[in-house]
């Protein structure tokens, strides 16, 4: 069933699992994920970044996702991730997109504030769900770009402010994850997002997934982050599994190739399904 992550995040909050939010590039990557979330009952999120929908165009990719939603047997919700750009946001909303994320947190926190709560109130009317991003999370993210010096953890006060003033839906607090592959052993803000979780209204997100401790997510399972972004790791299994095939096999079947690229990623979407605890929760 295609829907918003609303209920889904809020039941995943409080049934102390997160929903994995994977960021899909076409439609072999999307059918791969909600195939194995339907085989093993969990409610699923499919992300695409702004440089993806950009290049498919947000009517391009509700097209080939909103019929797969459809026919699935559980929650499965269309996500916008750190998209820089309101118009884009809005032409997703437009299109179809069941949930979007606007990211101004490289802008000042009154800027930030304003483009949120404008595009939180246009989302609204069409029921689609918002994510916004307080703090600057380190690392690379497709089209955005966070040096060391740049990053900025979250802070209580700024955040509460935040979501009242804007009415998003989840809040994607920066708190020591990052985007791509970790250098060295990150160091997570537990205590922080602990607090943020007594007072923040609306359910938490972790962004920068991918290389995490297996205890660094159930700890913040356990504390009540209900989505987390996983991209790096599904572009590792899908361009690794093609490149590998390629080398290994001179006789060049697509099918073939297509089926070993689906199998890979059906199989890292599996493992994060099982550690974030979504089994059987839809």
């Amino acid at each position: 069933m295609y829907v918003n992550m609303i209920k889904m995040l809020k039941d995943a909050e409080q049934g102390r699992y997160a929903v994995g939010a994977f960021n899909i590039v076409n439609r072999l990557t999307a059918k791969a994920i909600v195939d194995k979330a339907e085989e093993m009952h969990s409610p699923v999120i499919l992300q695409t970044s702004q440089k993806t929908v950009e290049q498919l165009s947000p009517e391009g990719v509700v097209d080939f996702v909103k019929p797969m939603a459809e026919r699935a047997g559980i929650p499965v919700a269309l996500h916008l991730d750190h998209c820089t750009k309101p118009e884009l946001a809005r032409a997703c909303v437009d299109a179809g997109y069941s949930s979007i994320m606007i990211d101004m947190s490289k802008r000042p926190l009154e800027e930030n504030i304003s483009v949120c709560r404008d595009t939180a109130e246009y989302a609204h009317k069409f029921d689609v769900s918002v994510e916004g991003e307080i703090g600057a999370i380190v690392g690379v993210e497709d089209n955005i770009k966070i040096t060391e010096r740049e990053a900025a953890l979250a802070d209580v006060d700024s955040s509460k402010m935040f979501v009242e003033k804007t009415g998003v839906d989840f809040l994607a607090p920066a708190i020591g994850t990052a985007h791509g592959l970790y250098k060295g052993i990150p160091k997570i803000e537990f205590e922080l997002f602990a607090e943020l979780r007594k007072v923040i209204p609306v359910p938490l997100v972790v962004h920068g997934g991918t290389g995490l401790a297996d205890d660094v997510f159930k700890h913040l399972i356990s504390m009540g982050a209900a989505k987390i972004n996983i991209s790096t790791a599904l572009k590792m299994a899908y361009c690794g599994t093609i490149a590998e095939y390629c080398e290994q096999n001179e006789k060049r079947d697509p099918l073939k190739l297509d089926l070993a690229a689906y199998e890979a990623v059906k199989k890292m979407a599996q493992g994060h399904i099982e550690l974030f605890g979504g089994e059987n929760k839809a």
